[in-house]
């Protein structure tokens, strides 16, 4: 087999206001085919899901669900026949022909414990921009339960809930109302002992106070607030997910210490009770 350079980018949605990339990677090929292959880049588990597009020729072979170890790297998860390519190249138009989504954590074994009381992830009064089902960008089932505090930038960032930091980014510093800036947001992503993520979006350039790996506890700092991202005003946004085998990532209805049995309602402001 030869290796071909391949710089594949795949954009998976996790809500309709953010995404998360899976690692560039390479492809081999033989004579005849093409063999693609994909690697999770958190310390999560990863469900990754392939829904194929009416023009997905049935000569193209591929896995529609997929369970990805931490760091784990699934090689050919598509395999392509040379011929139907319309250049003889390596280049592949993923987009044309698949629809990606993934679920952070196990579909299997996730199991959310609704008793769980989460801490305000900030400590100062500050307003709630959008709340559930805004129809800014909380219109998706990966957002229908989130969050978007109108934190200053420079505000500490807590977390929620204690586990494990399983991916973050800071390198940014772009932001903008277009969707085009959606992989742009900085952000720092927490698996809880029950398998569920807590994302912490739109932190500042440099913003993250924790480290890939770490073991952080319930309202330990983990972050500065910024602007970056799909965002039109300095917030943090903030959701749990769990993962699915049909849909990926699914945000899962909350309460926050202080607030049991309350809606939070936009536009009215809230400080942590403690």
């Amino acid at each position: 087999m030869r290796k071909f350079a391949f710089l594949l980018i795949l954009s998976v949605s996790i809500s309709q206001a953010q995404q998360i990339q899976l690692e560039r990677d390479s492809v081999l090929t033989t004579k005849d085919t093409i063999y693609f292959s994909v690697k999770n880049n958190m310390l999560s588990p990863l469900y990754f899901i392939l829904n194929s597009k009416d023009s997905v020729p049935d000569a193209i072979v591929y896995n529609r669900g997929t369970l990805l170890k931490p760091n784990q790297k699934l090689r050919g998860f598509v395999k392509v026949p040379r011929n139907i390519l319309e250049h003889d190249s390596a280049l592949f138009n993923f987009s044309k022909y698949f629809k990606f989504k993934a679920g952070y954590g196990n579909p299997a074994t996730v199991n959310h414990n609704n008793s769980y009381r989460y801490l305000l992830p900030y400590k100062k009064k500050r307003k709630l921009i959008q709340g559930n089902y805004g129809n800014f960008s909380h219109d998706h089932i990966a957002s229908f339960h989130a969050y978007d505090f109108g934190t200053k930038i420079g505000d500490t960032i807590y977390a929620a809930r204690e586990g494990k930091v399983v991916m973050i980014k800071e390198n940014s510093k772009k932001h903008g109302r277009s969707r085009k800036f959606v992989n742009d947001g900085n952000y720092v992503i927490i698996q809880h002992d029950d398998g569920t993520t807590a994302s912490y979006f739109h932190l500042d350039f440099n913003g993250a106070l924790v480290e890939k790996g770490d073991i952080v506890q319930r309202g330990q700092k983990i972050g500065i607030s910024g602007m970056t991202g799909f965002t039109t005003t300095p917030h943090l946004h903030f959701v749990v997910h769990k993962a699915t085998e049909e849909k990926g990532n699914v945000s899962v209805p909350i309460e926050f210490e202080g607030f049991v049995g309350k809606k939070l309602k936009k536009g009215k402001k809230y400080k942590r009770r403690n």
